[in-house]
């Protein structure tokens, strides 16, 4: 599948996703959990860049990789938020749009190499990658990051 027909399919896929009620925890005092907020910025960002986004190198992309990171989210899902198709659905796609379209971390990232996961010197490094992408059906495996090599751990 081309890159942009797969764009378009998730655009038609996460448009009547309730983003404002993502980008408002944001700011809501009730989530007082810090990753929480980070999740929503970055995720409320990853949606407003995908209705910005113009592919203007089309290129393709295997229709068994979209399948195995759909199919990967819904083990994800049925483990631990079984029945919460919204938020799959709007995972599967903001993930898709991630590691295909966009080349960038599945998780929220900063440039300061304290951060689980950072940019540094032209690319991105997560440190639980080397441990979590031995998890069965781990995301992991799709993600542009690199591993942090030992010592940069501290």
């Amino acid at each position: 599948m081309k890159a942009s027909k797969l764009l378009s399919i998730i655009r038609k896929d996460i448009k009547d996703y309730p983003i404002e009620y993502l980008k408002n925890k944001v700011t809501d005092e009730r989530y007082k959990d810090p990753l929480t907020k980070k999740l929503a910025k970055y995720n409320s960002s990853v949606y407003d860049e995908i209705y910005q986004k113009d592919i203007e190198d089309d290129f393709e992309i295997k229709d068994d990789v979209i399948k195995n990171i759909r199919r990967d989210i819904g083990y994800y899902f049925d483990m631990y938020a079984g029945g919460d198709d919204e938020n799959k659905k709007f995972t599967e796609n903001i993930t898709l749009y991630l590691v295909l379209i966009s080349k960038k971390p599945i998780h929220p990232y900063s440039e300061n190499k304290k951060d689980e996961v950072y940019y540094f010197n032209g690319s991105y490094y997560c440190k639980g990658r080397i441990k979590f992408i031995k998890d069965k059906n781990s995301l992991c495996r799709y993600c542009i990051c690199k591993n942090v090599g030992f010592q940069a751990m501290f």
